[in-house]
């Protein structure tokens, strides 16, 4: 019989259970002051979002709230202390403000936690801020968290910031150049029809066709000086979602991570828990 995989364990990255402070910190220590392998409790107020986050919108967040005011947090979130953060990013200062932690990964945990009216949370502190913005490009884009152009956004940031060519960015997000090459067409927008594609006044498709265009050229489909009505958003059909039965447990729960929204898969973790 073939070694039995715990599903629940992968979807959660094998987040441990949250620990107590007298369990990760000696006397006199606070709680996440150091780096630490378990989760310790922090308090809302003590926490600050990464200015770097990629992901302008939390999107699909009555879901989660729904769950973590009903069963709480599931999987820590991860930060960094304030002084570290910010000998990495001494230009986010104001940004971040007086709280002792920045927040990494997790940020619409942290939404729904507040919504949902927690005064704590679990956090996995680490010591190392230097890649913040290469770090949280990678959990979203591969989470399939953010808009198109947003991922534009955040991968011309990357090169701007690191010299990286396209092939080395995609290989950093686990794409394919095709991806990052494609995404990046949007950003030949001009600044206007970006904000247009933002708002879904533009569909990304037509969005592509425009950029291949010389700005001073560039319009919205129809654009006769009559601003054109906003289109809806596009959505994500997660309707349904095929797996293949011989597949192994990490190839189901990538076909997971791919098909379905965060809050979804904090339900799934919910219910492989019970």
């Amino acid at each position: 019989m073939g070694r039995r995989t715990d599903l629940s364990s992968l979807l959660s990255s094998g987040a441990p259970a949250p620990a107590t402070a007298t369990e990760t910190a000696g006397e006199g220590t606070p709680p996440a002051a150091r780096d630490t392998a378990h989760p310790v409790t922090v308090a809302l107020a003590d926490l600050a979002e990464n200015p770097d986050n990629p992901r302008h919108e939390l999107r699909d967040l009555d879901g989660l709230t729904e769950t973590v005011r009903e069963r709480g947090v599931l999987q820590a979130l991860g930060v960094v202390p304030r002084a570290v953060f910010l000998a990495a990013h001494p230009h986010h200062e104001e940004a971040v403000g007086r709280a002792p932690y920045i927040v990494l990964h997790g940020h619409r945990r942290l939404a729904a936690a507040r919504m949902a009216g927690l005064d704590e949370v679990p956090v996995l502190v680490r010591e190392d801020a230097s890649r913040t913005d290469e770090d949280a490009l990678i959990e979203n884009v591969q989470r399939d968290d953010l808009t198109e152009l947003e991922q534009a956004q955040a991968i011309q940031g990357l090169i701007k910031s690191y010299g990286y060519s396209q092939r080395q960015v995609a290989a950093r997000i686990g794409k394919t150049q095709g991806f990052v090459s494609q995404r990046l067409s949007l950003m030949k927008l001009r600044e206007d029809l970006q904000e247009a594609l933002a708002d879904g006044r533009v569909s990304v498709e037509d969005a592509r066709r425009i950029a291949r265009l010389p700005q001073e050229e560039q319009a919205l489909p129809g654009d006769t000086g009559t601003p054109p009505p906003t289109v809806p958003k596009a959505r994500r059909d997660y309707g349904v979602i095929k797996i293949d039965s011989r597949g192994t447990p990490e190839e189901v729960v990538e076909s997971l991570r791919r098909h379905l929204a965060p809050a979804a898969l904090d339900r799934i973790l919910e219910l492989l828990a019970r």
